[in-house]
């Protein structure tokens, strides 16, 4: 079984408790993995910022995707590790991008941020044992450049986002309310859905089902009542005219009606829907798109700006020393008190579990609101979700 270090997070940093297993560093600490304009990120920062990234994929997914999760193929010819570190690495460049465009909007660390790190990368090194931290390139002025660069970056997003149009009205964000009944089916009669223990339906029985719905309710029936008598659950959702889940075709119907109306039962690849109209203004899930809408458009002028940039900007990457920086032959976990290692044994010095939570900018994580969005990688976005 492939040997984890255990680690927990700090506010804005890595660090490590008990070691599971021996680890050692892969990377030189001169080596250069890139460079951004005039500036090189050095190998000490890439390692301690993958590992620091590989921590929080390998607590919140190892579970679920196991050992191999990094050889697992995501798409024809790459891996997961691949494709992770693909998105680090832009992660990380961008660190420093923006890093070198601090003085356009006058943004530096305060001297109450610098003692905050600082203290932090020292209970950084006294809360980890020396072949943790050696693993991990986690010395403390490696520590406290990370945690430099993410409070920085933090402070740019401010400054950057400030002009951004955060007015948005109720008729841009505006959601109506509706509950549904799903009646799907299987080509087989008698084969068994893989999330219960019933039978799944066939087309036919799944169609007469959905009929027999669809006459109570329209008999006067009480709709969630109705689907209960069908074995079947009423689902309640929010929705606008550009909603495509669970079926566009549904949405649509629905869309066109008042509330208290009933769609016909629609028929999809996979079974067939009933949706009655619950409410034509939901304001709750309208206030809520109103921060979806605000969030995408800063996300939009994070991405341009630092898209703008890009194109100004130098940027080579050294893949073959990136490589150095192994995935699946080094493991490292996110330290939780009462866990234990990945080899069934215990960790040593379990006390180091409490929360550090003295560093600054404690909502830093690997990258900027949004700027993951830009080619849509949904495995950063779920992992820095998870982060914070």
């Amino acid at each position: 079984m492939k040997k984890r270090l255990a680690v927990v997070l700090l506010a804005a940093a890595v660090a490590a408790g008990a070691m599971a297993g021996c680890g050692k560093q892969t990377i030189e600490d001169s080596d250069v993995v890139a460079t951004v304009g005039d500036t090189e990120i050095k190998g000490n920062v890439a390692n301690f910022y993958a590992r620091y990234q590989q921590a929080m994929y390998e607590t919140y997914y190892g579970s679920m995707m196991g050992d191999n999760m990094w050889k697992t193929e995501v798409e024809k010819g790459k891996t997961y590790e691949e494709t992770a570190k693909e998105t680090i690495m832009q992660s990380l460049e961008e660190l420093y991008l923006v890093n070198e465009h601090a003085e356009d909007y006058k943004v530096s660390l305060t001297d109450e941020e610098e003692q905050s790190i600082e203290d932090a990368a020292d209970q950084f090194v006294k809360d980890n044992d020396e072949d943790v931290r050696d693993a991990i390139s986690g010395d403390k002025d490696t520590v406290e450049e990370v945690m430099k660069l993410f409070t920085i970056q933090q402070k740019m997003q401010t400054e950057m986002l400030k002009d951004v149009d955060r007015n948005v009205s109720d008729e841009e964000a505006a959601q109506k309310a509706m509950q549904y009944v799903a009646f799907t089916y299987s080509d087989q009669k008698d084969s068994q859905s893989s999330d219960s223990d019933s039978t799944t339906d066939t087309k036919e029985e799944a169609k007469k089902k959905a009929d027999t719905f669809f006459d109570a309710v329209k008999g006067g029936a009480d709709f969630g009542q109705a689907a209960e008598d069908q074995d079947k659950s009423a689902i309640d959702l929010t929705f606008d005219s550009s909603t495509t889940s669970p079926n566009e075709e549904l949405i649509q119907a629905a869309d066109k009606l008042e509330a208290g109306q009933v769609t016909d039962v629609i028929e999809t690849d996979t079974g067939y829907y009933v949706g009655k109209v619950t409410s034509t203004f939901d304001q709750a899930a309208t206030d809520s798109k109103k921060q979806e809408i605000i969030s995408q458009r800063e996300s939009e002028k994070y991405n341009e700006i630092v898209e703008d940039w890009k194109k100004d900007t130098k940027i080579k990457e050294n893949k073959d020393v990136w490589k150095k920086i192994d995935f699946n032959g080094q493991g490292v976990a996110i330290k939780t008190e009462d866990n234990s290692t990945d080899d069934g044994s215990d960790s040593s010095d379990s006390d180091n579990t409490e929360d550090n939570s003295g560093s600054a900018d404690s909502d830093n994580t690997d990258d900027s609101s949004g700027s993951d969005q830009t080619n849509d990688k949904e495995n950063t976005e779920n992992t820095e979700e998870a982060a914070q």
